[in-house]
């Protein structure tokens, strides 16, 4: 009897190292994949910080190169305008000579006189037209300008919301 029972004793020590053995690889084994999962999100979560931020580089890039074009299309504008409202004073003064030189051609009587007042007629008046030409290029040149100046600055806004929705990621 005896043994049987220092086979038992045997048995239930074995039983119970091995047990205890089983416990600590399983300890050990979920230690192993807490340290890997914890490696593996920090891993992920660099690479999509880095991401992020790659991206975030690249848009404010893009922004300030788009807003750099509207302030050379706006510039542009501005110019075309300042001179679309000088030819309109031109055409004002221009206007004001050839009432003033059809006033006097009207009260001279010497026919003479009034082919030269006629001939200063029409060089003003075809510096008029040069004029109207030029003031329609502009006016064109302005639509044009106004344009580009509104498609530059809506793709300046769509990559403002882009860099908004990048960083409410």
């Amino acid at each position: 009897m005896l043994p049987y029972i220092i086979g038992a004793v045997v048995v239930g020590v074995g039983a119970y190292l091995l047990d205890d053995a089983k416990s600590e690889n399983r300890s050990a084994r979920r230690r192993y994949d807490d340290a890997y999962d914890d490696s593996y999100s920090r891993v992920d979560r660099s690479y999509r910080d880095a991401q992020k931020k790659d991206t975030l580089d690249k848009l404010f890039k893009m922004k300030r190169s788009k807003q750099e074009v509207a302030d050379a299309i706006y510039g542009q504008l501005r110019d075309r305008r300042d001179n679309f409202a000088k030819v309109n004073g031109q055409l004002k003064s221009s206007k004001e000579v050839l009432s003033a030189l059809f006033l006097e051609k009207k009260s001279l009587s010497i026919r003479d006189e009034k082919r030269e007042v006629q001939s200063r007629i029409n060089v003003v008046m075809d510096a008029r037209k040069e004029l109207f030409g030029i003031k329609d290029g502009l006016k064109s040149d302005i639509v044009e300008l106004t344009s580009r100046l509104k498609d530059a600055n809506q793709e300046t806004r769509d990559i403002q919301s882009s860099i908004n929705s990048v960083l409410e990621e």
